[in-house]
């Protein structure tokens, strides 16, 4: 068995300009920074023997703060673990592409699967890739507590994938807000127990959501 705890990166300057990061980046905030020395210091208690991000700056920026907090030497830099590539979207105002495109965006925010925006990855893309990462976990570090640095939309398909919950259905998951904590076991004979999902208990109360998707739940 392996125990699994999944976060995502601290707030970033485009997360609070309302900007589509995907495979682009921005740096964390100084309230983003924050959030990740919380975390990290949330999780020390954990017995976490390897930390694995996302090469993005901004989740590898998140990934030190823990790394720090908890004692680890190093972080392990995986490109499975980037977010989904937003393509055209990316660098754009959430609020100018929903003036723009109404039409795409009734869809969206009843299911975001239902968009293929232009030269983006699709979300089945995303959550095979990340995926394929995650399953091979329990067989390298049999018996060790992994922190997996990732971002909003690679996270919660995941997570989606984790509790056997299709790509196409969004109201049973709750979003990942910024370094939000979920811990699952993870057994090399497939078996999953899910122990904690997007908890944010660490942060302050006036936690908002910072992505293009609104959830209907």
């Amino acid at each position: 068995m392996v125990k699994l705890i999944f976060t995502r990166h601290g707030e970033t300057l485009w997360n609070i300009e309302g900007r589509v990061q995907g495979a682009m980046d921005s740096p964390l905030t100084e309230k983003g920074i924050l959030q990740a020395r919380k975390v990290g210091q949330r999780l020390r208690k954990e017995g976490i023997t390897r930390i694995y991000s996302s090469d993005l700056p901004r989740a590898r920026a998140t990934a030190d703060e823990i790394r720090k907090a908890v004692g680890i030497e190093e972080i392990l830099l995986d490109p499975a673990l980037r977010e989904l590539s937003f393509g055209e979207w990316e660098g754009k105002n959430w609020w100018d592409l929903r003036q723009l495109h109404p039409e795409l965006f009734s869809l969206w925010d009843t299911g975001p699967h239902q968009v293929q925006i232009p030269g983006a990855e699709s979300m089945w893309e995303v959550s095979e890739r990340a995926w394929q990462f995650v399953q091979e976990l329990p067989r390298l570090h049999d018996g060790e507590t992994l922190c997996v640095v990732t971002h909003g939309m690679t996270l919660q398909l995941i997570v989606k994938k984790a509790l056997g919950i299709p790509v196409e259905q969004w109201n049973d998951v709750p979003w990942q807000h910024n370094t939000a904590v979920n811990i699952f076991e993870f057994y090399e004979d497939g078996r999953i127990y899910p122990i904690l999902l997007a908890d944010h208990t660490h942060l302050d109360d006036d936690i908002k959501p910072t992505s293009g998707f609104t959830s209907k739940k």
